[in-house]
């Protein structure tokens, strides 16, 4: 689920620099607009990683305004990546009641919930982001619903959440890994041979990626190919633990 929070913060990140001016109160005070601002900050800085000068950011943005829904949802995002727990879920949702019809909010919670085990209430609130017409990208959505229902071992849910993902984007490289793992952990190899291939056809692989498919040809029986995937990881990712994984395949 790492790849879901890195994905999330750079996702949310961005969209409060951008978007942030949907929140500002069109008669309401300067404080406002101040507050606005100190958000934005805040989230250039979370997303440069300087927590300290985040967090006095978005601490003045509340301050100024305690009613800014991204100042709280940010907040929430910087006391999560900083392992800050016991008020993560009280930002959530009092952005959400501040902002009901934020999408973005909704992905961002429900990213956090599934991260804490809480399956259910994850998935409640990725399909309502899924189902909102105005949303302008439930594929982060998708995915993360998918990737959240493979974690909890859900694999028809998660198959149909990712296969829905590329049908909007093909070659989402989050959905193709994901559907990848899919064929793994369901043990429906062909699938992660198929999908690793479509993977490495956009990006360059990994250690991680190269395992998996090392781990799909293995598994089909195919020893020549096997050999020469282990030899490339070997190759290019010499200190991973993929390849020390790798270590006693060869025969």
């Amino acid at each position: 689920m790492k790849i879901i929070i890195i994905t999330t913060l750079m996702f949310l990140g961005m969209q409060v620099i951008t978007g942030c001016s949907s929140f500002q109160g069109k008669d309401g005070p300067n404080y406002r607009k101040a507050a606005d601002i100190n958000v934005r900050l805040g989230a250039s800085y979370l997303l440069q990683k300087k927590v300290g000068l985040a967090r006095t950011k978005l601490e003045k943005a509340l301050d100024q305004d305690p009613d800014n829904a991204l100042a709280h949802s940010t907040m929430a995002l910087l006391l999560e990546n900083v392992g800050q727990h016991d008020d993560v879920i009280s930002h959530y949702e009092e952005a959400i009641s501040l902002a009901p019809d934020n999408s973005d909010i909704k992905n961002n919670f429900g990213t956090y919930l599934c991260n804490q085990s809480r399956y259910e209430e994850a998935q409640t609130l990725f399909q309502k982001a899924i189902n909102d017409p105005y949303y302008k990208t439930p594929i982060v959505a998708l995915i993360n619903a998918g990737k959240c229902a493979l974690t909890s071992s859900k694999y028809k849910v998660a198959e149909s959440y990712l296969r829905k993902a590329l049908r909007k984007d093909p070659k989402s490289i989050s959905a193709l890994y994901s559907m990848a793992i899919l064929g793994v952990k369901s043990k429906r190899f062909l699938m992660t041979r198929a999908y690793v291939q479509r993977y490495h056809s956009i990006v360059k692989p990994s250690a991680k990626s190269l395992w998996l498919q090392i781990t799909a040809e293995k598994s089909l029986g195919d020893k020549q190919v096997t050999n020469k995937l282990i030899s490339k990881l070997y190759k290019e990712f010499p200190d991973s633990d993929e390849a020390g994984l790798a270590m006693g395949l060869i025969r």
